[in-house]
């Protein structure tokens, strides 16, 4: 959905599940079986466990987000059946309908049983150095997020993203290196309004799809391919549920989200939303001053089904038409134009066995943007390939092995008017005519070895270019994983390797780079036993990333979470990475040229908290985060271009050595959330205040065309935006 279709759906959706059971129960004659689910040892909820009826096994249903069920019961003696993986199964005879909701407590334990083989199946096979996995209610419970799944992930302490844009880096490396994948197929340029400044950029992702988020800020796993520093691996949902349809009206945006079961197994969901800025730029002028148009129209549909009881098939679709024009600071009578058309969609089966699982996946994206800007104007065509298979084999129930293939090719094509410098479009810059085309196809396989001896978790594994050539020389990823679990609720991890990326920071001046990342990260986690106490992780890091650029980064961060009061929880995350200035051949310009472009993620101290507050009236949300002045390179004045005559910047030799002064952001969100009695339809009342204190972060400096005077540009300011959602079931 769009970010404001998403910012307050969450409270709809949290309920959904709930609601689309109550509601056939409500026709029977039997009153329905109601209860909850939770882990015995911390009373934890949990999402997903399936409840089913021993004689009745049509009828199974699945926990929802507060692990809550209803489950409609003839009457006549029976079994209850609780299951959910890593947890040994609950059985209750029943005779009846009991008096009141039971409370189901399911302990830790059991074998390597097949139910738990078909959902690890869906897994990366590192799933135990996991650092951080969210679920849907993290996600859309999360007030900085927007309901975005990418959003949700910046808000994390291994997040040092310095803007307010879905384009997500983590622990002190260039977003390109951040691998993005969705149901195990890669998804580039994951991001709505790619190139807008004054209102951010947004992930393309729905969160009515995703069922979960696995993040992995350090040494991602081998099983996914072109990911340097870290990995963002999202899993669409398969669950089936009762047919809905939600709308969803707001000062931007209108949108509808309709779900159908399909036959006895599958479940089909889409959704179309549209953005258009002018109630929202009319109610927030000095927000948009420089934005003068924006509108977005975009769509998808996610069809899942079991093919059998441990085989899955999901597809999804997704388009994307998106146009803005905003002033540049410099001033001039024209606007700064960018269209981009976005097409793609996903195919994968998943197949488990009693000591094996099969995973197929594969992909197409399509895209074509253009902007413009005086004389200045482009066009870029991309297209994307993707297809893989992994077999993963159980040895034993402690040792397993997991190998795979995958073929990988993007191609690009970027023709027009190209400016002469390296500055920002100017309707008067002088510029010139060009075309290039740009492509890479990497033959990839792999293999990945897990042991697991008492509280010892030990992972190892090698990924290589499968067809070196005389385009791809031939070149190797390696991964070392050693964790120890402390005790049921804490443990270190230790991850160290060599991983290869490539990816396009500028067309224009480099093809698809191949950076070489070699880190090492030592990880801690503690949860507390009690649901309502505390959490607390911390994480030390060093790495070194090589291409035509080179850096060496150094990190620490610590996170603490708490739930006060039963109803007000508050977390705070502390950072600090240090990052060197990136070296590169002096003799070659080109280099240079990339060095000033790419951004030094140097964050001297960054402080993020969020707090929410829930009650019988509704709930509220805030969070803020201070961190350090980004680092630029600013023009000391001007210089001659011996080859064009053209004045140029001229920067100090030594790049990324100043720093921005220090940003800060708080957002405020209010909501309300009416369920009627009669029918069990839903309505959703929402307010966001974005940056509620007005402040002025300044995000860069743009400069006139002659470089004389710098002007600061600004993150977003103040917004203020409301509205409904409506769900009919």
């Amino acid at each position: 959905m769009t970010f404001l279709n998403l910012l307050r759906a969450r409270r709809v959706l949290r309920s959904l599940a709930v609601l689309c059971l109550l509601a056939p129960a409500a026709a029977a004659q039997t009153p329905p079986l109601r209860g909850t689910v939770a882990d015995k040892t911390t009373g934890e909820k949990l999402l997903g466990a399936t409840v089913r009826l021993a004689g009745q096994p049509a009828t199974a249903t699945a926990t929802d987000l507060d692990g809550a069920f209803a489950l409609l019961f003839a009457g006549r003696p029976d079994t209850l059946l609780v299951s959910y993986v890593g947890y040994r199964t609950f059985r209750l005879p029943l005779a009846a309908v009991p008096a009141g909701p039971l409370a189901v407590r399911l302990v830790p334990g059991g074998g390597l049983a097949l139910a738990q083989v078909e959902v690890t199946a869906r897994r990366p096979i590192a799933e135990d150095f996991i650092v951080k996995e969210l679920d849907f209610l993290q996600i859309v419970t999360n007030p900085a997020a927007a309901a975005d799944p990418l959003l949700a992930v910046r808000t994390l302490p291994a997040a040092t993203t310095l803007d307010e844009s879905a384009s997500i880096s983590l622990r002190g490396s260039d977003p390109s290196q951040t691998g993005i994948y969705l149901n195990n197929v890669p998804i580039y340029d994951a991001v709505k309004f790619a190139q807008l400044t004054g209102i951010g950029t947004f992930g393309i992702f729905s969160v009515d799809m995703v069922k979960s988020v696995l993040v992995f800020p350090s040494n991602p796993p081998l099983e996914f391919g072109n990911a340097g520093a870290g990995l963002i691996s999202l899993t669409s949902d398969e669950r089936q549920r009762s047919r809905f349809v939600q709308a969803s009206a707001g000062l931007a945006n209108s949108g509808l989200l309709a779900g159908q079961p399909v036959g006895r197994r599958g479940m089909l969901k889409g959704y179309v939303n549209g953005q258009d800025g002018q109630l929202l730029r009319a109610l927030n002028p000095g927000s948009f001053r420089q934005l003068r148009q924006f509108g977005l129209l975009d769509g998808g549909l996610h069809f899942a089904t079991k093919t059998s009881e441990y085989g899955t098939l999901k597809a999804y679709v997704y388009g994307l038409r998106e146009q803005y024009a905003y002033r540049p600071t410099t001033g001039g009578a024209e606007n700064y134009r960018y269209r981009n058309l976005r097409g793609f969609y996903t195919l994968s089966y998943e197949q488990a066995w009693s000591r094996a699982d099969l995973a197929l996946s594969q992909g197409l994206s399509r895209r074509r943007a253009t902007d413009a800007l005086g004389a200045y104007r482009t066009t870029r065509r991309g297209t994307d390939y993707f297809a893989a298979a992994h077999y993963r084999r159980y040895w034993t129930e402690r040792l397993s092995t997991r190998l795979g293939a995958s073929y990988d090719e993007r191609r690009l094509h970027l023709a027009g008017q190209f400016l002469v410098g390296r500055g920002e479009p100017d309707a008067a810059a002088p510029t010139y005519t060009a075309a290039f085309g740009r492509g890479r196809t990497l033959w990839e396989v792999y293999q990945y070895t897990k042991l697991t001896r008492g509280p010892w978790v030990l992972g190892a594994g090698l990924r290589l270019n499968a067809l070196p050539r005389p385009a791809q020389p031939g070149y190797a990823s390696a991964q070392l994983n050693l964790r120890r679990n402390l005790n049921a609720r804490s443990f270190l991890n230790l991850s160290g390797g060599q991983y290869t990326s490539f990816g396009s920071p500028d067309p224009t001046l480099y093809g698809f780079l191949r950076t070489r990342v070699r880190q090492l990260a030592l990880d801690y986690a503690t949860t507390s036993s009690d649901p309502a106490g505390a959490t607390l992780t911390a994480a030390v890091y060093a790495k070194q990333e090589a291409s035509v650029l080179s850096t060496r980064v150094l990190g620490a961060e610590v996170f603490g979470q708490r739930t006060f009061f039963k109803c007000l929880r508050a977390d705070l995350a502390a950072a600090t990475v240090h990052a060197r200035p990136a070296r590169y051949d002096a003799a070659d310009p080109a280099a240079r040229a990339l060095a000033l472009a790419q951004r030094r993620y140097d964050v001297r101290f960054q402080l993020k908290s969020t707090l929410r507050l829930v009650g019988k009236w509704g709930e509220l949300g805030a969070f803020a985060q201070y961190r350090a002045g980004a680092p630029f390179t600013p023009v000391l004045g001007t210089e001659t271009d011996p080859a064009t005559g053209a004045q140029q910047p001229r920067y100090p030799a030594q790049l990324h050595a100043a720093y921005l002064p220090n940003y800060f952001r708080a957002d405020v969100t209010a909501s309300k959330f009416i369920r009627q009695k009669t029918n069990g339809n839903t309505l959703v009342l929402y307010a966001v205040c974005s940056n509620v204190l007005g402040t002025r972060s300044v995000s860069r400096y743009t400069y006139y065309s002659d470089y004389t005077q710098a002007l600061p540009e600004y993150f977003q300011g103040r917004l203020l935006y409301f509205g409904l959602v409506k769900t009919w079931q």
